[in-house]
């Protein structure tokens, strides 16, 4: 990652700061020359990027297919799944990131597709844990991998000494093959076990929560910059609990990767959907409909949002740190929108 700085003016949590300057880390060269061939280079990033836009999808509708048509591995796979579904890594807090599958070659044709850059508005401290909140979802939320996931990023040298884990929601850890994927890219489960005791760890052990959810993803669209954030308070309370500092975190691009159908009616029906399946419909198409279209990410991450660690929050003190933590997502979202998404909407919280 080719490392640069910009100036950074801020107030953080209500309080003004002196000019710092920001850190910027561009894509690696290989990255951007790769990025920028055509031809069957081109044609090999392109079917790489969708295919890890689909793991999800792909990978248990393998195992599916192996155990339907293959009869002598039905029982190894019943137990298997079995396995994936007891696996206390999903909630230990520790995880069991592999290192060897976050820096596979074919992470470098993901990252030449979404060439990743990275501003840092200030170095963190290793000895710490933090609470990094990330904004928007997206559609299928590929921040989560492409940024976090992949060491082709440069968010290890980034934030060195700190380890980040995605969290994933607790059941999709649980999907047979996916299981393995998620939890080899540090991935843990999203239930208040599995933050806390990651949390509790310190020393730079930390996790990063997409905090809008499924009902965010419905306001995915090209240009769109709405989050649903205004109640969504639940990662405040763990990080008072644990004394985590808050990191805001904006992905510029994320909901650039793919348009969404729109319509008031449909609208109604997907949010039925959701508040009773505790996940979301959107009606999405890309290049070629489920090809994703090429975008460079620009994940921004602010100034920490101090909390006093207390194990019983009061509803005042978690209202209070969520409100200083949407004021510094706003400054990064002024500050860093002219220059990596010009043509976006304004920022808007509901």
């Amino acid at each position: 990652m080719a490392e640069e700085s910009v100036p950074a003016q801020s107030q953080a949590d209500g309080s003004e700061h002196e000019e710092t300057e920001a850190q910027v880390f561009e894509p690696s060269k290989e990255i951007l020359a790769l990025s920028q061939k055509g031809g069957l280079s081109m044609v090999l990033q392109t079917v790489v990027a969708t295919m890890f836009a689909w793991l999800i999808v792909i990978l248990p509708t393998v195992f599916i297919l192996l155990f339907v048509y293959i009869s002598w591995l039905r029982i190894p796979l019943a137990v298997y799944a079995g396995y994936c579904y007891l696996d206390p890594s999903i909630e230990d807090g520790v995880g069991r990131r592999t290192e060897w599958v976050r820096r596979l070659g074919v992470w470098k044709y993901v990252n030449a597709y979404f060439p990743v850059r990275l501003v840092v508005d200030q170095r963190l401290d290793p000895s710490l844990s933090y609470v990094f909140g990330v904004s928007p979802h997206g559609i299928l939320c590929f921040s989560g991998q492409v940024v976090i996931g992949s060491q082709q990023s440069g968010l290890d040298e980034s934030f060195e000494g700190i380890t980040i884990h995605p969290i994933v929601l607790h059941h999709a850890l649980k999907l047979p093959i996916f299981h393995e994927y998620g939890l080899a890219l540090g991935s843990l489960s999203s239930s208040r076990e599995s933050i806390r005791r990651c949390l509790a760890h310190g020393n730079g052990d930390s996790v990063a929560i997409v905090v809008g959810g499924a009902k965010e993803s419905l306001h995915t669209n090209r240009g769109n910059r709405k989050l649903v954030l205004q109640n969504r308070k639940g990662f405040v309370r763990e990080a008072i609990i644990a004394g985590a500092p808050l990191v805001p975190t904006f992905i510029f691009g994320e909901n650039d990767i793919y348009a969404q159908l729109e319509h008031p009616l449909l609208r109604k029906v997907q949010l039925w959907l959701q508040s009773r399946m505790m996940f979301a419909l959107p009606l999405f198409y890309g290049r070629f409909g489920i090809v994703p279209r090429r975008t460079p990410l620009t994940a921004v991450f602010g100034r920490p949002v101090a909390v006093e660690k207390n194990p019983t929050p009061s509803h005042d003190e978690i209202n209070q740190t969520h409100a200083r933590y949407l004021n510094e997502l706003r400054r990064v979202y002024k500050k860093y929108k002219p220059i990596y998404d010009p043509e976006g909407d304004d920022l808007v919280i509901v």
